[in-house]
């Protein structure tokens, strides 16, 4: 400990250290130096016969400095004070390094950015890493948000008999409730929660104003009208005024007194909805959201307590009180999911899409570590005799390994600060952008913001990823220049010790890997284009125009309320058609199909799209009939087994496309339960699952009792005149009705959303190939600007030898496109195969092509996308070489 503290104090105060050392020398040569004169010794005798005798004393004091210091700390300072300075010498490749390496870590962090707001920031809750959300998995294996939804009488079963949480809360998803907040005004729409009296308690959530729910306001069931607003309804909606409390919101017919304003960064814990304006307690769920509520559970766990005992207790809990009734789909088991800001993100398929992206924007900072590789090789290539010189004094090779990797550190390091303060710039234009597509949105009414600013988090991906970099675009240089034959490092300049610069197979190798990543991404982002200007001609196969969606909360008997609301739209004179029955292109499923094809033969098996309709649902949407007939009211009111099926469905799974009068099945609840259907008829295909393909093929059967999702109406004429007709026939039953109707013309809904994503898809693959090839491009102009400049003597001699200029610069082109012809084969059968991958997800009848259609091998995405990029490669390599013909062969060799 005490070397320790008087290392430390000489690394502090070096220069008292310093001091000390040369009296303590100088001392101790004096007093030998007495020693020998007291012996006879003149006094220039004792001064040489004391240093004689006392050694090297450069030597000791170097010793000595080892000693009492940290000497990897002083070699990492001296290193960093030679790479300041060294790269000092050269601004330009410096400055050129930096922005290369900043463009790269600058989109991957904006990228990680986003990903870090939307997975990784915690519920802004007390201890979050100790609050779960409950999971629970199906017999079935039915997967989605419904793991997630609980009776309440098994929340209060678990609540009762678990050991191993704190505290247990529960929470609906996110409702809509029409609501005044004065008597006078028009009621408008209001998202919120029911939940447990326990619930911002138990995840250690204060008010910033008033108070949160007492444990007896979960009692008696309708008896505690009171409610919790967010903080931004009480700044929207009462401009922050102390007053709120108290004040009396009407919902549903009901009076809810405003008891308190959560915390400001507080938001919905729900799964599957992040805005929450109001919160109110379970008490109320009749009121709000019917006797058959569901909720979601989170716990917080005791400190003591491992995931597995919790998750075990908690499955127990569950399958125990499964027991006492027959469940439709019993529960096997209960896992516990830490929660985030943004809910489930640990879905697989969320997962492979960020993975994915992920790579596409690291595949640019390879190609910006690969440039700046380059350019430390032909770097290093000038600095071979000053390498071979430290080498030959004594330096050993991890000794200058460190040192030159001090260089690309510093470099990287820069650069990540730089491209730190690029994602900044650029997080913010893209929150910019987020909000505009937010605009009129319920996430915009309700104040909902993406967080995307810089957080430790972020800062260290930063860092972490350009240390990364500078490793993987600094080793190899480093590790190739100190292993040189010193002879010829300390007597040839215009070799990579003993290798001709022009031959080296690892700047071939980098160059090659830019073009190979440079062609891939180009192809994507064509096929994507490709993919977006046939998004603007695809036709649905029904007239869109004046084709309208519609939902609302339709009160405690939906069914009825939904039948009220379509007699009373039907007798208006703006609406042709109106019909009940599953929306075009937003959400359908895929049930197992099995089609009987005679005794001797297998049935045939696969998968088949799924939607449901009424008997008008066709001529509404405007799916034309091609045979048969369509569903009657009879068969629509006794939920008859019969269907009708697309054409394409018609000819997959009966050979002769006669489909009339055969009979298939379905498993529609996807547990093995087949049903049998008659088919009565064939429709047109159209673009009914998304608007990326036509569908495969596609059952519409007629629904259960109250299964209808929606109303889907036709316009007669002016769409707007539609749209408020609409509203004033709703308004005319039930006059709070309006402020929970949704309603999108299926043009400025999922047309629109299914066009945006084809547009954002393109423009994000565009940006990063853009990238890319610039990239790619000043890497080879780079490269061959240092090669040639290199080779000015070469160059020189051909010329005064007779080569015409032609022939030299064909030469020097073409042999800079070896690598560049080689990389674009790589990077043509990556994206060959990319797209190859993403046509066979495309087996499954639900499945969204991104290509809308374009063939993987399309020529001229290839073709034409290859020759553009071997151009950008060859005047990369032109500019140079034409610049060093230029030069007077005498002038030339005389400069040698």
């Amino acid at each position: 400990m005490r070397r320790f503290l008087a290392r430390c104090t000489a690394l502090l105060w070096r220069g008292h250290a310093e001091r000390e050392l040369e009296r303590e020398v100088a001392a101790h040569l004096a007093l030998m130096e007495e020693d020998f004169a007291r012996r006879g010794m003149t006094a220039p005798e004792a001064r040489l016969a004391a240093r004689r005798a006392y050694g090297g004393v450069d030597l000791a004091k170097e010793l000595h400095r080892d000693a009492r210091s940290f000497v990897w700390l002083e070699q990492a300072a001296r290193d960093v004070r030679h790479a300041v300075r060294s790269l000092g010498r050269t601004p330009g490749f410096a400055l050129l390094a930096i922005l290369t390496l900043a463009l790269g870590v600058g989109v991957n962090t904006t990228l990680f950015t986003a990903y870090n707001a939307v997975a990784l920031r915690p519920l802004p809750v007390a201890y979050p890493d100790r609050v779960v959300r409950l999971e629970r998995w199906f017999e079935s294996r039915s997967a989605g948000t419904i793991q997630y939804y609980f009776s309440l009488p098994e929340y209060q079963y678990a609540r009762e008999h678990g050991t191993v949480f704190s505290a247990l809360m529960a929470g609906t998803a996110s409702i809509g409730v029409a609501a005044r907040m004065d008597g006078t005004a028009e009621p408008e729409k209001l998202l919120g929660q029911l939940v447990t009296a326990n619930y911002f308690s138990g995840l250690g959530v204060a008010a910033e104003l008033g108070r949160t729910f007492l444990p007896e306001e979960d009692g008696t069931p309708g008896g505690n009208p009171v409610m919790v607003i967010s903080h931004a309804l009480w700044q929207q909606r009462f401009e922050g005024s102390p007053g709120v409390l108290g004040r009396v919101i009407q919902m549903n017919g009901t009076g809810y007194a405003v008891i308190g304003v959560a915390a400001k960064n507080f938001g919905s814990a729900a799964v599957d909805d992040p805005i929450t304006q109001f919160w109110a307690p379970v008490s109320m769920r009749e009121q709000l959201a019917g006797k058959d509520m569901q909720v979601q559970i989170l716990g917080r766990m005791k400190d003591a307590v491992p995931v597995s005992r919790a998750e075990a207790e908690t499955s127990l809990l569950v399958r125990q009180f499964g027991r006492t009734f027959e469940a439709k789909d019993r529960t096997t088991a209960v896992t516990l999911q830490h929660t985030s800001l943004m809910g489930n993100t640990e879905d697989i398929r969320f997962k492979a899409v960020v993975a994915g992206v992920m790579m596409l924007v690291g595949l640019v900072l390879l190609v910006a570590c690969a440039n700046i590789a380059n350019m430390m090789l032909a770097r290093g290539a000038g600095r071979q005799r000053e390498i071979g010189v430290r080498l030959a004094l004594g330096a050993g090779r991890g000794r200058m390994v460190r040192h030159l990797l001090t260089e690309s550190f510093l470099l990287s390091f820069a650069g990540g600060l730089a491209g730190l303060v690029l994602s900044t710039w650029s997080s913010r234009l893209l929150s910019v952008a987020l909000s505009r597509m937010l605009t009129g949105t319920p996430a915009a009414a309700a104040g909902f913001t993406l967080d995307l600013s810089v957080d430790a988090r972020v800062f260290g991906y930063a860092m972490a990823l350009s240390l990364a970099a500078g490793l993987f675009f600094g080793l190899a240089p480093a590790l190739q220049f100190t292993r040189p034959d010193l002879s010829l490092a300390l007597k040839e300049e215009g070799s990579s010790f003993g290798r001709q610069l022009t031959k080296s197979r690892l700047r071939g190798l980098l160059v090659g890997g830019q073009v190979a990543i440079s062609m891939l991404l180009l192809i994507t982002a064509g096929l994507l284009l490709r993919g977006l200007l046939r998004s603007h001609d695809a036709d649905p196969g029904f007239e869109t125009r004046g084709l309208f969606l519609m939902t609302a909360d339709f009160g405690g008997k939906p069914a009825e309320g939904r039948a009220r609301v379509v007699n009373q739209l039907r007798t208006r004179p703006e609406l042709k058609f109106v019909a009940l029955g599953s929306f075009p292109m937003m959400g359908t499923w895929t049930p197992p199909i099995v089609v009987p094809r005679g005794a001797a033969t297998q049935p045939l098996r696969g998968r088949t799209l799924a939607s449901y309709a009424d008997e008008g649902y066709l001529a509404t949407v405007g799916i034309p009939l091609l045979r048969g007939r369509g569903f009657t009211p009879q068969e629509v009111r006794t939920n008859a087994a019969v269907a009708v099926v697309s054409e394409s469905a018609a000819r997959r799974f009966w050979q002769d496309g006669d489909a009339l009068g055969k009979r298939f099945d379905l498993d529609l609840d996807f547990r093995g339960t087949m049903k049998s259907f008659e088919v009565v008829g064939v429709v047109k295909d159209v673009r009914f699952a998304n608007l990326t393909r036509v569908d495969p093929a596609h059952v519409y059967l007629t629904p259960k009792p109250g299964d209808f999702p929606g109303i889907v109406v036709r316009a007669e004429g002016d769409p707007r005149r539609a749209a408020e007709a609409i509203r004033a026939g709703v308004a005319t039953l039930d006059r709070n009705m309006p402020a929970s109707l949704w309603l999108t013309s299926v043009e400025d809904g999922p047309m629109l959303r299914e066009r945006t994503q084809a547009g954002l898809c393109a423009a994000l693959s565009s940006i990063l190939a853009g990238l890319a090839l610039v990239l790619a491009g000043v890497g080879i102009y780079g490269v061959m600007s240092y090669l040639v400049s290199r080779r000015v003597k070469e160059i020189g001699v051909r010329m005064a030898l007779g080569a015409s200029a032609g022939g030299v610069l064909r030469s020097v082109v073409l042999q800079s496109l070896r690598p560049v012809i080689l990389g674009m084969a790589a990077g043509i059968a990556g994206a060959a195969g990319i797209s190859s991958l993403l046509h066979t997800t495309l087996v499954f009848p639900g499945s969204t092509d991104v290509l809308y259609g374009v063939a993987f091998y399309d020529p001229a995405t290839f073709l034409g996308l290859g020759s553009f990029l071997v151009l950008v490669a060859a005047l990369a390599s032109f500019i140079p070489a034409r610049r060093a013909i230029r030069v007077d062969p005498m002038t030339a060799l005389r400069c040698e």
